[in-house]
C-alpha cells in the first residue's frame, strides 16, 4: 500500500491561470475550495500563463466591449462582483506580466500566501478597479500580506524575478495551456489535463476523481 508521504511526492495538481484573466478571477472560490479540501492529499502548483504579457498599446473601444461582454458573463455564472468603471478608464494598456510577476514574488518571498496573493491581485482589479499593472499598487497588496513594500519592490524589480515569471509562461506554453483557468495532474512523470476553462466546484471535483481513477487508481487521494 503507497504512504501517504509517497502520494505527496507523486500527485501534484498544476493550477496555470493569471491574475488578470476574468475567468480566471470567476474560478477562484473554485480552486480555493478544491486546494483547502485537498491540503495534505496533494502537492499544489501555481502557474503564471502570461494572457497578454509584454502588451504595450491601449485598449481600444472594440476590445472594450469585447471584454466588458466577457466580463458580464463571468459576472452572471460565478456572481463574483466586477467595478465596470474599469471601461471609463483612458488609455489603459492591458499588460499582465506586472500581476503575474507579484504572484511569482510573493511565492518566493512568502511561499504560504501565493495563492492568496492572487486572488488578492484579482479583486483589486475585478472588483476595486485597482490599476494591478502599476508596481506600487501590486506593493500595497503584498504589504496586508505582512510584506513590506521596499521589499516586495526590491524583489519584483530584480532580474531573477523577471526570469522567474518567463520561465512560469514557458511552463504553461509545454503544458498547451491555450485558455486558462486550466488544471493538469502531475503523477510522476506524466501529465494529465483535468480542465480546461471555468468549472463549478461540484463538477470539477467529481471529474478530478474520474481522473485520478484513471491515472492513479490505487493512489487516489480524493476517493469516499
Amino acid at each position: 500500500m503507497t504512504k501517504k508521504h509517497d502520494l505527496l511526492d507523486i500527485i501534484h495538481l498544476i493550477y496555470v491561470m493569471d491574475p488578470m484573466c476574468s475567468w480566471c478571477y470567476g474560478f477562484a472560490p473554485v480552486i480555493k475550495q478544491l486546494v483547502a479540501e485537498q491540503e495534505g492529499q496533494m502537492q499544489f502548483k501555481l502557474v503564471m500563463g502570461g494572457l497578454r504579457p509584454g502588451t504595450e498599446r491601449p485598449l481600444e473601444e472594440q476590445m472594450k466591449d469585447s471584454i466588458k461582454h466577457h466580463w458580464q458573463d463571468v459576472e452572471k455564472i460565478t456572481e463574483q462582483p466586477f467595478d465596470y468603471t474599469f471601461f471609463d478608464r483612458g488609455d489603459f494598456v492591458y499588460d499582465t506580466e506586472p500581476g503575474c510577476r507579484a504572484v511569482v514574488t510573493m511565492r518566493y518571498l512568502k511561499p504560504e500566501q501565493e495563492l492568496e496573493m492572487a486572488e488578492a491581485v484579482q479583486s483589486a482589479f475585478y472588483a476595486r478597479n485597482n490599476d494591478v499593472t502599476k508596481p506600487a499598487v501590486l506593493a500595497s497588496i503584498a504589504r496586508t500580506f505582512g510584506v513590506e513594500e521596499d521589499t516586495f519592490l526590491e524583489k519584483f524589480h530584480s532580474q531573477e524575478m523577471q526570469e522567474k515569471t518567463q520561465q512560469d509562461f514557458t511552463i504553461a506554453r509545454h503544458l498547451q495551456a491555450t485558455a486558462f483557468p486550466s488544471l493538469y495532474l502531475l503523477n510522476g512523470t506524466n501529465i494529465h489535463l483535468v480542465s480546461r476553462g471555468y468549472r463549478p466546484y461540484d463538477g470539477l471535483k467529481a471529474h478530478l476523481q474520474r481522473v485520478l481513477q484513471q491515472v492513479a487508481p490505487d493512489q487516489n487521494p480524493l476517493k469516499e
